[in-house]
């Protein structure tokens, strides 16, 4: 029961985590960025590798297809 209550709550986790690097690191609002402008802001800001690849993968998913319309990559 704590393992499904613990599975149920990551999402969770993971989106304050987000949230709470993005703040840290002043990061762009993704929805204004392609994901390659992303890639490229977090290699040349976030030297930690750890804090990297999460704020990465949370960005991406949140990137513009094409930031002049209002399409988003991860829907």
């Amino acid at each position: 029961m704590k393992k499904l209550l613990f599975l149920g709550l990551l999402p969770i986790i993971a989106l304050a985590d987000c949230a709470s690097l993005m703040a840290k690191y002043e990061a762009p609002e993704p929805e204004s960025k392609t994901m390659k402008q992303i890639e490229r802001w977090v290699n040349k800001k976030v030297k930690d590798p750890k804090d990297a690849s999460i704020l990465k993968e949370c960005m991406v998913a949140r990137a513009a297809d094409n930031p002049n319309q209002v399409s988003v990559a991860g829907k």
